[in-house]
């Protein structure tokens, strides 16, 4: 079982993955570009390293989780780490093109590598649930799996291309994101019009509900290659947007994301497109604006 491990990165996720692997006793170094974050860990018995290249070489796995795969290679250019004996397990995000370049770059210096993602906030990470996903090569990940399953219990290996996984996260962060945006969006308009906002939960989280029902067969048609308009149709839902446009307006509110939603509607409108349903909305975004 490997024992030594080193968390290169020190914001929320970096600082709950070196906390687990430290309650969990498993020797533990930091290094972050501030070493205030890396006090507290001290205290729970990380060793702090004064620079990247001391943390890579104390430890059999080495963690990284910073802002982007650019900033991960600059640190382990200035690191030095070309043959370097550690498992570098990379779980910073990025694009899949990042990620397939810097997988590259990592085999070249002669260096055990895996790209991977959390697919959990940092406050759940190490408890049951915990979910990571690795890409790269099945014996690395064999090797690391000990420390990855204290970090994420529910660990996964999602084949030999880290760029899959980065593309995994996107996909996720994406859906996530429009709907906190359209949930924003629909609190900022109920309020305006007098409603409030803890009254909307209930209403809004059915809401949700509904369209990852309306989502799963939109993934089912997209690969079917179909559109069906039998319950909804786009030319419907532009109308829908056109109306929430027009309130957003008359209330001063900012209409960038039903904007962006009423264009795309529109596009396919424009292209004869209206009575299909709103699964012909993948083939549009894959036509590029």
């Amino acid at each position: 079982m490997t024992n030594t491990v080193t968390v290169i990165g020190l914001g929320p996720m970096g600082q709950a993955i070196a906390r687990v692997l430290l309650l969990a006793g498993r020797e533990v170094t930091v290094w972050n570009r501030t070493v205030e974050k890396a006090i507290h860990l001290e205290e729970l018995g990380a060793r702090i390293a004064a620079t990247p290249r001391e943390a890579i070489r104390q430890s059999e796995i080495v963690l990284i989780s910073v802002r982007g795969n650019d900033l991960v290679r600059r640190i382990l250019t200035d690191a030095e780490v070309a043959g370097t004996a550690a498992i570098l397990l990379n779980l910073s995000s990025d694009t899949p093109a990042s990620a397939r370049q810097l997988a590259a770059w990592v085999a070249d210096q002669g260096i055990r590598y895996l790209g991977g993602t959390m697919l959990t906030p940092s406050a759940l990470v190490g408890q049951s649930g915990s979910t990571a996903v690795l890409g790269g090569d099945r014996a690395v990940y064999e090797k690391a799996r000990s420390i990855l399953e204290i970090v994420a219990p529910e660990l996964s290996y999602f084949g030999d291309d880290p760029g899959a996984v980065a593309a995994l996260d996107l996909a996720l962060l994406d859906a996530f994101w429009t709907t906190v945006a359209g949930w924003s969006h629909a609190v900022a308009l109920g309020r305006a019009e007098g409603l409030n906002a803890n009254s909307l939960v209930e209403r809004l989280t059915s809401i949700v509900h509904l369209a990852a029902q309306v989502g799963t067969g939109i993934s089912h048609d997209a690969e079917a290659g179909k559109y069906p308009g039998e319950v909804s149709t786009i030319a419907s839902a532009h109308t829908t947007l056109r109306h929430l446009l027009q309130a957003s307006a008359d209330r001063a509110l900012d209409t960038g994301v039903p904007g962006a939603i009423e264009g795309l509607l529109r596009r396919a409108v424009d292209q004869s497109r209206g009575e299909d349903g709103p699964s012909r909305l993948v083939s549009m975004i894959e036509q590029g604006g």
